[in-house]
């Protein structure tokens, strides 16, 4: 990784580095696993860094260069979440992307997608890996309510709505998996750096929150 990143202050504890969204992964895993910090925020195109003293810019840099992590995951998770492809837009989706919707639904399960950034609501964790067919620009009327569970794709990502609220996304389908909750810890059932793949499954939404598969 290059060490030539734009660092920005963010007060006298706290340094943004826009990496590009390329290396936020990387550069978050390096810096994750130094205990100079408090915090590490990855974002789409940056990564921040917090701590309780005075952070030096060169010295963040210095720590990137001189990491031989390579493999852009490695602090996150492999999980497979379950998921019925029963969405509002999986019939209009797969006619916008010129493919029937049981290619689709293969071409969505297929990816092991990675886990970017976390955004727009608690527990929403945008994930990267969509393939190029799906990659669609959001919906140009936006839904007032997205049931919670809402499996979705907009632009280059994947994602799951954790609460209901608005949202703009093309719906694929759905996951009994709860993706937040505020009395459990972590609150977020995905985090950055896991490594998500889509089961598809025949089994309707039953009103349980399965765990999903971690590993």
């Amino acid at each position: 990784m290059s060490s030539h990143f734009p660092v920005r202050s963010c007060g006298p504890n706290a340094l943004l580095i826009d990496c590009g969204q390329e290396f936020v992964t990387a550069v978050s895993t390096v810096l994750m696993k130094s205990a100079k910090f408090v915090d590490v925020i990855p974002a789409e195109q940056s990564v921040m860094v917090m701590s309780n003293s005075a952070v030096d810019a060169n010295e963040v840099l210095t720590l990137i260069e001189s990491s031989t992590e390579k493999h852009t995951g490695s602090v996150g998770r492999d999980i497979e979440l379950p998921m019925t492809y029963d969405g509002a837009d999986l019939a209009e989706a797969a006619q916008l992307c010129h493919v029937s919707t049981h290619e689709l639904i293969a071409l969505h399960s297929e990816v092991t997608y990675q886990a970017i950034f976390a955004g727009f609501a608690p527990g929403f964790i945008y994930c990267t890996g969509l393939p190029e067919k799906l990659q669609l620009p959001r919906r140009a009327i936006p839904r007032i309510a997205v049931p919670a569970g809402s499996v979705a794709m907009a632009d280059i990502y994947t994602a799951v709505y954790p609460l209901e609220s608005p949202g703009g996304w093309h719906l694929l389908g759905t996951t009994d998996v709860v993706m937040f909750d505020p009395n459990r810890h972590p609150e977020s059932f995905l985090s950055p750096g896991d490594r998500v793949r889509f089961v598809a499954t025949n089994t309707q939404r039953s009103g349980t929150s399965p765990k999903g598969s971690k590993k």
